[in-house]
């Protein structure tokens, strides 16, 4: 199972990235995308349901969902007096059965921060998806994926969890998980954040991770692709099941 997880960055330079972005996805040819900062845009509502559908157009997955995470209040620094949301996304070759987001309490910020549980359903049984996007200081993004493993294991899930955890301290999901999961760092090393005129971070780090269950799963290769298709470079991650 080919697995690709990638923080589209909304619609920043969306007219010069969405065809880069969608050649990628038709070259990787993934069977799943897990999509972080996907955008339902008010003004787009005549043409597309949100920004997965929108790509998706050029792709043709055979299953789709989106679910808002965060209402978007201003636009490149103007109020906006339309309605706009980020949130995830998942692309499936496989039937997806079951969606829902899931949203975090704040830890030092008071933005909205979570995940998205979706259910696919293979010859092999179903298998359950984590899409992450947490709060990008060191705190909050241990913290939510404290919470998120735990939810994890209260559903007694063994899940494939990717996205844009936004931990640059890979000791603090080493602690977390490495008894459980097989973490993609750990097998390959990769920077998946370039600075751009907006980022806080001066150099390249790594903040976008796919662990998968021990019990499921088994990593086979892992690769961080270092392109212009968004300020986070796609993670590509081959497992078997």
């Amino acid at each position: 199972m080919k697995v690709l997880t990638t923080n589209i960055w909304r619609y920043y330079n969306w007219k010069k990235r969405k065809e880069k972005l969608v050649n990628f996805l038709k070259n990787e040819n993934a069977d799943i995308i897990f999509l972080q900062e996907a955008t339902y845009d008010g003004r787009l509502k005549e043409s597309y349901k949100n920004q997965v559908d929108e790509i998706n157009r050029e792709l043709n997955y055979s299953s789709l969902v989106f679910g808002r995470l965060m209402e978007m209040k201003k636009w490149h620094n103007t109020p906006i007096d339309w309605e706009m949301f980020y949130g995830l996304g998942f692309l499936s070759k496989y039937p997806i059965k079951h969606s829902e987001v899931i949203i975090l309490s704040p830890v030092k910020t008071n933005k909205k921060f979570g995940f998205m549980h979706a259910i696919i359903e293979t010859g092999e049984g179903d298998i359950d998806l984590i899409n992450v996007h947490f709060e990008n200081t060191d705190e909050g993004s241990k913290k939510h994926l404290k919470q998120t493993l735990e939810w994890c294991k209260e559903k007694n899930l063994n899940p494939i969890i990717a996205g844009d955890f936004n931990m640059k301290l890979i000791d603090d999901l080493k602690e977390l998980a490495i008894n459980d999961y097989e973490i993609s760092y750990l097998i390959k090393q990769y920077k998946s954040f370039m600075p751009t005129q907006f980022s806080h971070n001066e150099k390249p780090i790594t903040l976008d991770y796919l662990i998968a269950h021990k019990n499921k799963f088994k990593i086979m290769d892992v690769k961080c692709i270092n392109n212009d298709v968004s300020d986070h470079n796609p993670l590509i991650v081959e497992l078997k099941v």
